[in-house]
């Protein structure tokens, strides 16, 4: 008897803790495509040590009062600067441009002059697979964004299909009391080819 209590009590245990510091979450949506379909899974976890540019997070929406749970990329860290112009996503980095411009030449990534300095364009599209719908006709915020910062203790998300989603453009930057937990790892659901083209993407 006291075998089987002490069995119930571990897995107990073991269930809290594993519910207290990890959540599954299945994909609803179509901002994340491709590299987040409708129907995948992620597990993430509650504690998050640190915060990367590109970590998958799963944030509570700042001004939503029902508060509801998005998954998005971490596209810019407190002291950041950054702007979009024709949909292409300009980044500094710590808001440095001398920094900005060794950074982008030692990754081969490009980089910009413009009379703020050095900037990387679209930082993200060769190692996450950010898509544009170039066919799409979208609102001003997802087409451009003045030179900003990211505020200390916030965080710039955005989601990877740039013309259709609701994050940081819209909302703003996410202050950290928001961030929910950090993505480790994906779970894809197998799809056909034929039902990822006959996905609707937007409205």
């Amino acid at each position: 008897m006291r075998g089987r209590f002490f069995v119930f009590v571990l897995l107990l245990g073991v269930g809290l803790y594993l519910f207290a510091s990890y959540r599954i979450y299945k994909i609803d949506g179509t901002s994340m495509n491709y590299g987040l379909v409708e129907g995948d899974i992620v597990l993430s976890k509650r504690r998050i040590d640190t915060i990367a540019r590109g970590d998958l997070l799963v944030i509570r929406h700042p001004l939503d009062p029902e508060g509801r749970l998005y998954i998005k990329r971490c596209a810019a860290l407190p002291g950041d600067r950054y702007f979009q112009k024709r949909r292409s996503f300009y980044l500094q980095p710590k808001g440095d441009s001398a920094y900005t411009r060794r950074f982008a030449t030692r990754h081969r990534l490009t980089v910009v002059k413009t009379p703020n300095g050095y900037f990387i364009k679209d930082p993200y599209r060769r190692y996450y697979g950010v898509v544009h719908d170039w066919g799409l006709i979208v609102p001003t915020e997802l087409e451009r964004l003045p030179l900003q910062t990211v505020p200390e203790g916030h965080y710039l998300m955005l989601g990877d299909f740039r013309d259709n989603s609701a994050d940081s453009r819209f909302f703003g930057a996410v202050p950290r009391k928001r961030v929910m937990s950090k993505v480790f790892l994906i779970l894809k659901k197998p799809h056909p080819w034929e039902y990822l083209l006959a996905i609707k993407e937007a409205d």
